[in-house]
């Protein structure tokens, strides 16, 4: 193991037995009514979320009973089952920074938390946790309620040959028995629909039952409503541009999670913390409730069926919103769930390049097309692959822009160019990104900051399995701390509960300060001006509100946002092997691609006057393996993931070695190339074929714009963000990147590295096979860092002293000298 993992000293505690059921509804029986109203609080929205936002909601609402992280979504699952493929863990990674800087005060408080986090492994993430509070002093008990088995004759075609495994979408019932059975401190769970981690408390607190549908539907509104944190209190939503949505900046950098106060008989009120910044208004709610549910008259979770048609917000305060409407379908409850199952769809390799001045679009165009004629001299039929569009002017546009037609007044002179395939084989993957490179020299003039990435890629399909074939378990494990600390907990100003849930002021007081007006009557005006709106997606569909900021507007809205319009609008999402170059030939079989295959859904929501569109199979493949520039993509290393593969010890950045992105610490990696003499087999993980090894994480989106400098490992100067390539976490510029013995280029996928320095396949297996161990490598490349330096020094003027005048001594003492290094330096690996 790594040099900082140390046992624990005492046995995690089994509480109670484990139990096992199927997900078939059973009615509770006798509940007991705990509480009249129970506080549920958001502590994460997403895999991205601050935990110090979490720890302030602590500090600051102190009547809270729960705190729910809900960290996993579509891409965070895809993103575990990448890293179980190889050989990484099951659950977030981010799980110890998160409990780290929790669990104190909620323990002390008494919250108990519920996260999703456990992902694909929650008895892993179990562990973790119970570790984290033994090293902290803190006695916890842990319960898990996750899947535990599905029955094969319940799978359809599609998901039954999936090799890498199942998630299925469980309901509250889960946590609520495990709430029940063991009166957890933290419930850690396998993948649970976002509004059931919410739902689940409600219905343990206050006595609900699982046939109580008009309540489950109220408090799965609230759950709703609070699964995604910040954006419900003015979290991306805040616009300069929109009079009706602008607020001060900050008012934005004090943004409160959100929480729900929920009584006995179903009556809602969501809240922010007295005091904060940010937004919760009519707007923001509304935005939220049409957040990615389809179609209204019937959001399905798997506890209930919810029409949320009739949904409306009346303001109690400038921190409090009341929630009611919420009712069930007449199918009150769905008799199958939703099944994810991930598989390979293919090899991505992108590339970006800056262009500025006069006729830099032109001179883009010109580089596009030499990338695909390339690929076409190689692989001739890959460049339909491939996406194109210009940052700048067409990446994020829904409106079709022809670039021969922009204006003299539109022009710019400063954009990226990118271009984005998604290939079946990795060598067509590979061979564009040295395609795209090739621009440096080969391409038009004034181009530069060429980014490049490759790598595997997967989606999740989609199924539906009858309940009686899925299996949920619960159980639970309480630590022992040996080394128990007083400990004290820094609170922050705090409030305390309101029981003005039905005092209703009037709604002009929590106004903007700006006069709300209907839109003029005969002139055009911009849909901008006359209503706001948030998109999601799910899988391949995208959903966007439209919500009028004078409700009377929508009755015209109604006639304008029709299935056909919506149709022309967001046709140039569909461009699926789009180039810079678009004939009417081209725009008239896109179109029909689109009358074919995309089908548009518009509905309006009565309760708070606003249209809810669903657009399916327009997002290119959906956001795992789309082309398009708002993906969700980038992999990076956390500390708990930097690992051996092959012994899951914790590495150091001056003790590891890789092999094409895959992580080994030095005696393993030395061990399995000592067995086969070259890069064999023996570097494969145990669990996955080499293909799905991960590759070396790209550079973050923000990093190429944010202005950071860093050095570059290789010459030490600075590497700017448009040109930088990150691996083995060091930055490299584009042209450093290569071998430190021979100068050979390398690419992400053909390397090898021991502490930070990059060799080819063939020098390093040439200067490992010479001595068998590690230490000819360094020497090697230690020789040819200092004749590179001596190269740069000035000549030394005869008769000038320097301190590195003295005579060399003789060969045979430098080998005796070697060799004596290399015997202690074998000694100290053995050792360690």
């Amino acid at each position: 193991m790594g040099d900082d993992y140390k046992p624990l000293s005492e046995e995690y505690i089994n509480i109670g037995e484990p139990e096992t059921h199927n997900c078939v509804i059973k009615l509770r029986v006798s509940p007991t009514k705990r509480r009249d109203k129970v506080f549920v609080g958001c502590g994460a929205g997403f895999g991205g979320d601050r935990p110090l936002a979490a720890l302030k909601l602590l500090q600051k609402v102190k009547h809270l009973n729960y705190l729910v992280l809900e960290c996993l979504a579509e891409r965070t699952l895809a993103d575990r089952y990448q890293a179980v493929k190889s050989g990484g863990d099951g659950y977030d990674p981010h799980i110890s920074e998160w409990m780290e800087l929790l669990l104190p005060l909620a323990v002390e408080r008494g919250v108990c938390i519920i996260t999703n986090m456990g992902a694909t492994n929650a008895l892993g993430a179990q562990e973790k946790v119970l570790e984290i509070a033994s090293r902290m002093g803190i006695r916890v008990t842990v319960g898990v309620a996750h899947q535990f088995d599905i029955a094969k004759a319940g799978l359809g075609a599609n998901l039954r040959n999936l090799n890498d495994g199942v998630s299925i979408y469980l309901g509250a019932a889960p946590i609520v028995e495990c709430l029940e059975k063991y009166n957890p401190n933290v419930v850690i769970t396998s993948r649970v629909a976002d509004a059931a981690l919410f739902l689940a408390p409600m219905v343990y607190e206050l006595g609900w039952n699982w046939d109580e549908y008009m309540l489950l539907a109220q408090g799965s509104l609230a759950g709703h409503l609070l699964e995604c944190g910040c954006q419900l209190t003015g979290g991306y939503f805040m616009h300069p541009g929109d009079k009706y949505r602008d607020m001060p900046l900050e008012k934005l950098l004090d943004l409160s999670l959100p929480f729900a106060e929920v009584s006995y008989e179903g009556k809602v009120c969501v809240a922010k913390a007295e005091g904060s910044g940010g937004v919760l208004n009519f707007s923001t709610c509304a935005q939220q409730l049409l957040y990615e549910i389809g179609d209204p008259s019937a959001y399905i979770t798997p506890d209930v069926v919810i029409d949320f048609r009739d949904v409306s917000f009346q303001p109690l305060s400038t921190n409090k919103i009341g929630c009611d409407g919420a009712k069930p379908d007449a199918i009150s409850a769905p008799d199958n769930l939703l099944a994810l199952g991930s598989k390979h769809c293919g090899w991505k390799g992108w590339g970006e390049i800056s262009y500025g001045g006069y006729k830099c679009i032109e001179r883009a165009k010109a580089a596009e097309f030499l990338v695909r004629s390339w690929m076409e001299e190689v692989h001739p039929g890959s460049s339909k692959c491939i996406m194109s569009y210009i940052i700048g002017v067409d990446s994020l546009k829904a409106k079709a822009i022809r670039l021969e037609n922009i204006p003299r007044a539109f022009d710019c002179e400063d954009i990226r160019l990118r271009m984005d395939g998604l290939f079946d084989e990795e060598k067509h993957a590979i061979q564009f990104t040295k395609d795209f490179i090739a621009l440096y020299t080969n391409g038009p003039a004034g181009g530069g900051g060429i980014s490049t990435e490759h790598k595997k890629e997967i989606i999740l399909d989609k199924g539906l399995v009858g309940r009686e074939h899925i299996y949920w378990k619960i159980s639970a494990k309480q630590n022992q701390p040996t080394n128990s600390k007083k400990r004290i907990a820094i609170i922050s100003e705090e409030t305390t509960p309101s029981n003005n849930l039905n005092e209703l002021v009037p709604i002009s007081s929590l106004g903007t300060g700006t006069h709300l007006s209907p839109a003029p009557s005969n002139q055009k005006v911009r849909l901008y001006d006359v209503a706001h709106s948030r998109a999601g997606d799910k899988g391949n569909d995208i959903n966007f509100s439209i919500i009028p900021h004078f409700t009377a507007d929508i009755e015209r809205l109604k006639n304008i946002i029709t299935p056909d319009w919506v149709k022309t609008v967001i046709s140039p999402l569909t461009n699926r092997t789009t180039d810079l170059t678009w004939s009417d030939d081209d725009m008239e079989l896109r179109d029909k691609w689109v009358d074919e295959n995309v089908k548009v859904e518009v509905y309006e929501v009565r309760g708070v006057h606003s249209l809810n569109v669903v657009v399916r199979n327009i997002l290119d493949g959906g956001v795992n393996c789309s082309r398009r520039i708002d993906r969700h993509d980038g992999m990076t290393y956390h500390k708990s993931c930097f690992k051996c593969t092959h012994c899951k010890g914790t590495l150091v950045m001056s003790n590891y070695s890789s092999m094409d992105g895959v992580l080994y610490c030095r005696t393993h990696f030395e061990q399995l190339f000592k067995e086969s003499g070259n890069f064999s087999k023996n570097f494969q993980t145990s669990k996955a074929e080499k293909d799905s090894q991960p590759k070396a994480p790209p550079s973050k989106v923000s990093s190429m714009f944010s202005g950071t400098i860093d050095k570059c490992r290789a010459c030490n100067k600075t590497v700017y963000p448009l040109e930088k390539v990150t691996m083995e976490g060091e930055p490299y510029h584009k042209l450093c990147f290569k071998c430190a013995h021979g100068g050979c280029p390398l690419t992400h996928a053909s390397y090898a590295a021991l502490d930070g320095v990059l060799y080819c396949k063939h020098h390093f297996a040439q200067l490992f096979m010479e001595k068998g161990n590690y230490s000819h490598v360094l020497q090697a490349a230690n020789q040819k860092h200092t004749a590179s330096s001596s190269e740069e020094q000035p000549p030394v003027e005869e008769g000038e002293h320097t301190d590195d005048t003295q005579s060399e001594p003789p060969p045979e003492a430098e080998e005796e000298k070697e060799e004596e290094k290399e015997k202690e330096k074998e000694k100290e690996e053995e050792e360690s």
